[in-house]
């Protein structure tokens, strides 16, 4: 079920909420190959609460990234459901080459990360925090990316009613240290 966007301001955009913390707590209970757990053990685990706002990203390199798997409460906020899809085209051009860097960097270093979105749908644009976490998929030996995301606020604008990628802008607020460090 998508949840209710929450009434945070633009200066507090930056805290983490609790549903995006007790996502990583989440994935941090589920037992790990080295640092990262398996694809396999993640889907074994008991759902999370809000596993409708989870995507499952394959990283195939730092310009190919295919959603393996994209809830439906996130196919309810893009309107459409992204499973199969490019990552990155759904993202504005200028957001792109963030995005690709925050998720290759996660994937080889291993570590996760925070990150706010700006989203922009139809009339709509919205702000959503998330995370990224490495998972290790068992038969290619490769390291996918899951993420989960929560909508903080949701405001209508109808004189922008444009086509654009869903993804606006991309900032990151930190990295997580899962037990390699994080990035210099």
């Amino acid at each position: 079920m998508l949840q209710q966007p929450k009434n945070i301001s633009s200066e507090s955009a930056n805290e983490i909420p609790s549903d995006v913390e007790a996502f990583l707590a989440h994935w941090q209970s589920i037992s790990k190959v080295g640092q990262v757990p398996s694809l396999r053990n993640f889907l074994d685990a008991p759902p999370f609460k809000h596993q409708s706002e989870v995507a499952i990203v394959d990283v195939v390199s730092v310009t190919e990234m295919r959603f393996r798997l994209f809830g439906t409460g996130l196919s309810i906020m893009a309107g459409v459901d992204l499973t199969g899809t490019d990552v990155l085209s759904n993202f504005h051009p200028a957001a792109r080459a963030k995005a690709s860097r925050n998720a290759w960097t996660a994937i080889a270093h291993p570590c996760g990360y925070f990150v706010r979105r700006d989203l922009h749908h139809g009339a709509f644009d919205s702000k959503v925090i998330a995370v990224g976490l490495p998972l290790l998929h068992e038969q290619s030996g490769r390291v996918c990316l899951v993420t989960f995301s929560s909508v903080l606020d949701k405001s209508s604008n109808v004189s922008r009613g444009d086509a654009s990628p869903l993804v606006r802008n991309v900032h990151l607020i930190r990295w997580i240290d899962i037990g390699a460090g994080t990035p210099g």
